[in-house]
């Protein structure tokens, strides 16, 4: 289930803004389920949420930031109660902030799911991150791959494939993806943490549930707080 939420303002907003929005949207989902808001910043599993970057027809970049002049995002989630709990939070108060600039929302839009079939072109609306961990001087190490990565591709699938077995219960494992048509570095800090990320352009293919999945839920890591967010192309 995925939304499209539309906000009225302006403002400039720093360029790691990730925190502030994830903030917004577990706010606006404690408005109205408390339980599932602790449920899901108390878990530290797979949370099944993600959402997109900030979108706009008018914004201006800065040395500071980014300018914007209204705007909206993408949030998607194979849980149901995610989603009417976020657009019923956000209707009880419909003003938000994001890294302090007022926002007042304009229209929330239940958007369609795309008819999905085993091979799929897709293309980021938050940039994907997968992760390792290596040996360097005789200590594990936590680092974040890139596409031109084989182990790229090895841990997108199977962080995929964990994901669907933990939220269904079931094991489904033929995916592939394809080289990526085009691919656009982005480093985002979040909580003092710098994070190297990919906006891409990439082909899927395989079992088509796992594509819906990851299309509902996000492709790669660190989906809750905003990443890994595809559309169809």
């Amino acid at each position: 289930m995925r939304v499209k939420v539309s906000l009225m303002g302006r403002g400039l907003i720093g360029f790691n803004y990730n925190l502030q929005l994830a903030g917004l949207i577990y706010q606006s989902i404690r408005r109205a389920n408390d339980d599932l808001a602790y449920e899901l910043h108390s878990s530290k599993g797979y949370k099944f949420f993600t959402f997109s970057e900030l979108r706009s027809k008018k914004r201006a970049v800065t040395k500071e930031g980014i300018f914007f002049k209204n705007c909206h995002f993408f949030v998607s989630s194979p849980r149901k109660e995610v989603i009417s709990s976020l657009v019923e939070g956000l209707l009880q108060s419909p003003e938000v902030r994001i890294n302090g600039v007022k926002f007042f929302l304009d229209s929330i839009e239940v958007l369609e799911s795309p008819e999905l079939g085993n091979s799929v072109t897709l293309s980021t609306l938050s940039p994907i991150i997968v992760r390792t961990a290596r040996k360097e001087n005789g200590k594990l190490r936590t680092i974040d791959l890139l596409p031109h990565e084989s182990k790229f591709y090895e841990n997108l699938r199977k962080n995929l494939v964990r994901k669907y077995e933990s939220f269904y219960g079931e094991v489904r494992e033929e995916i592939d993806f394809l080289k990526p048509i085009s691919v656009k570095p982005k480093r985002i800090e979040i909580k003092g943490t710098y994070h190297r990320a990919s906006h891409m352009t990439f082909g899927v293919k395989g079992d088509r549930k796992l594509i819906e999945f990851g299309y509902e839920t996000g492709f790669g890591e660190k989906n809750s707080m905003g990443f890994g967010m595809v559309k169809v192309v």
